[in-house]
């Protein structure tokens, strides 16, 4: 997938719960902005700082606690993609449009996932856990340089550690 993007994502979970979010990445910088529950909360995750920030708005709070990939494996494969073995599986039709489907085994994330590839357009359309937990769908991708600004904290807000979270003290 590419290292530079944005698109919407639509992540349901085998409960039932559907996320809607707007995902930005370059190369090991992303960010998601969603909105839950009527409140809006974007994280963003810094691998290159080892820092994540988790963003309320409506608060005018960051809350900032370290960067721990086996918490972020799903947030990983939905923003930029698996990495792993890719197995051909064929031509199907996702969501009207005609794809090419993988089979991803990720030794990162020792999950399998099937991965849905618009080969005329080069951009992912649908991802799903092979066991079924979750699937992401993407739309709107525009591939290319994010503005740098979207991966730092908001000015003005108060930042406050998580309490109990390694490397924090707390």
């Amino acid at each position: 997938m590419d290292k530079q993007y944005s698109a919407d994502l639509t992540i349901s979970m085998k409960s039932g719960m559907t996320i809607q979010s707007k995902s930005y990445v370059d190369g090991d910088k992303m960010r998601n902005d969603t909105t839950m529950n009527g409140m809006a909360i974007s994280m963003i995750v810094r691998k290159d700082q080892q820092k994540v920030y988790s963003v309320m708005a409506a608060q005018k709070m960051i809350m900032e606690m370290p960067y721990d990939p086996g918490k972020f494996l799903g947030q990983d494969a939905a923003s930029v993609g698996t990495e792993g073995k890719f197995e051909l599986v064929g031509p199907e039709t996702m969501g009207g449009i005609p794809c090419t489907k993988y089979k991803v085994t990720s030794e990162k994330a020792k999950q399998v996932y099937f991965m849905w590839l618009d080969m005329q357009n080069k951009v992912p359309v649908a991802m799903m856990a092979a066991d079924g937990t979750f699937t992401v769908n993407w739309k709107n991708y525009k591939v290319g340089p994010q503005d740098p600004a979207l991966f730092e904290p908001p000015a003005g807000y108060q930042i406050v550690p998580v309490p109990g979270a390694p490397g924090t003290g707390q």
